[in-house]
């Protein structure tokens, strides 16, 4: 019985089909390929008016001798999906459409921004806990500026997020050099105005925390960015236009990093700085540990009101005298110690501590508790406890410590001095270890190094009967560094 339907060689030869499967009869009888009874596919012909298409071929539209911009990617329906689920996520650069005024802009340099942008500047380190603000105001200061503190800021930025990213290489030390090559140069051809003085103020601090970021190949010049940025706050009345939101963040960065810079200088002596300060009678209560460079400039406060306990730690220590020198048992200095310690134990967040989360006012206690161990214990007689002192501590680790995470130095130094048990030792450890599970932040391998030090220091003492010196403690392990490390 025949079929209706014929197959594609029949249907073209035009002649009945007898439907034989798979092939049909007709088409072995002619020794011919039956093309059998699948679906075929046709494009209509230029010249089909029935079958008219939309628009006009492709051939039509592009030469044949014509290189095409069209290239097949080898992709996926998944690759597709996960490509636009990650584009939800991508976080544009702040205000980045004038990119064409930096000609030196490549593709490695925009690389080094992105990076900067959205890995490196979580390192740097201020009293605030977010750090994008901060991150904003120097991505702004390096590319919508084309003067010479403009590029000193771009540089320092790539230098900085170079170093992040691949450690100190070739490509870091170029960029740190054409950094320093423009801010010379800033400071000696543009006038300085107050829009001015901020990039080289930024330029100057980026520098140095590249220098600090790892203390191991630290040089100490991180000191001298820091004094230099103070210089310029200061000759150019920077700080008169804290209003401005974006000079604010500057100078709290500023500030920070010049009152932390104060407690190693107090405590780092070098064999260098020895030699230049022959022995005398009363060298022994004589402070040798750049006396002068303490005192190179006065403390700022911040206008910040969350920054009170920072600027209580920079008086702190500015008024500090040895122990040992007898003008520390002077009625005033007693006077001015007992007002210190009550001001550090009152301090007052300020209206905006309302906006703090748990875990920002837990660390701002652990700033807070740590001064005031610091003053307590720096300032105390030889052979003598601190008195209260034991209860600030025992409050310390049985609260804040167990919870919160804390980037700092200097309060886990102080701290961790403190941690004589093994209980307690334990709880600083996992207080470091909480901390650098938090992605970004700079390594804690420096600090580990110097606690387990002091702890060292600590159980060679603990069967004498003198009770061991603080500031004899604290001088041995910093001066371990052949310069002066940083506690930011």
């Amino acid at each position: 019985m025949g079929s209706r339907k014929s197959c594609w060689t029949c249907k073209d030869r035009r002649i009945r089909c007898d439907g034989g499967f798979p092939k049909c009869q007709k088409c072995i009888g002619a020794r011919r390929s039956c093309q059998g009874y699948g679906m075929r596919l046709s494009w209509p012909r230029d010249d089909d008016k029935r079958r008219v298409t939309s628009s006009s071929p492709l051939s039509a539209l592009i030469s044949r001798n014509q290189k095409t911009a069209f290239a097949f990617i080898n992709t996926t329906w998944s690759d597709m999906e996960l490509y636009h689920h990650q584009e939800s996520f991508l976080d544009p650069l702040p205000r980045l459409s004038n990119l064409s005024k930096l000609p030196q802009l490549s593709a490695s340099n925009m690389q080094l921004v992105n990076y900067f942008h959205d890995s490196a500047h979580l390192s740097l380190v201020t009293f605030d806990a977010d750090l994008s603000q901060m991150r904003d105001v120097l991505i702004r200061m390096a590319l919508e500026n084309d003067t010479l503190s403009g590029y000193a800021v771009f540089y320092a930025l790539l230098a900085f997020s170079s170093f992040h990213h691949s450690g100190l290489n070739q490509q870091t030390m170029r960029l740190k050099i054409s950094a320093l090559h423009f801010l010379a140069a800033s400071a000696k051809e543009e006038s300085r105005t107050w829009t001015q003085a901020a990039r080289q103020t930024a330029a100057s601090m980026l520098l140095g925390a590249l220098d600090i970021m790892l203390p191991s190949t630290s040089s100490g010049e991180w000191l001298w960015y820091t004094r230099g940025a103070m210089d310029i706050v200061q000759t150019t009345c920077l700080k008169n236009h804290w209003h401005e939101s974006d000079i604010g963040r500057l100078l709290d960065w500023v500030y920070y990093h010049d009152a932390l810079s104060r407690f190693p200088l107090r405590h780092w002596q070098h064999e260098s700085l020895a030699r230049e300060f022959p022995e005398t009678k009363d060298s022994h209560f004589r402070d040798t540990t750049c006396s002068d460079l303490t005192k190179y400039r006065p403390a700022q406060s911040s206008p910040n009101p969350t920054y009170a306990i920072l600027n209580l730690l920079s008086e702190t220590c500015d008024a500090l005298i040895d122990p040992r020198d007898p003008a520390s048992r002077s009625g005033e200095y007693c006077d001015s110690l007992d007002l210190l310690k009550r001001r550090i134990g009152n301090v007052h967040l300020g209206r905006d501590s309302s906006s703090l989360s748990a875990h920002e006012t837990l660390g701002i206690e652990v700033w807070q508790t740590a001064t005031q161990i610091y003053l307590a214990r720096a300032s105390q007689s030889p052979g003598e406890e601190p008195t209260n002192l034991e209860s600030l501590i025992d409050m310390a680790f049985e609260g804040p410590i167990r919870t919160c995470a804390c980037p700092h130095f200097f309060p886990l130094f102080i701290l961790a001095c403190e941690a004589q048990s093994d209980d307690r030792r334990a709880s600083i450890l996992s207080l470091i270890g909480r901390t650098e599970d938090i992605p970004g932040l700079r390594s804690k391998v420096w600090l580990r190094h110097v606690i387990r030090s002091i702890w060292v220091h600590q159980d060679l003492h603990a069967d004498g009967d003198l009770l061991v010196n603080y500031f004899g403690a604290m001088r041995a392990v910093i001066n371990m560094n052949d310069t002066i490390p940083s506690f930011v």
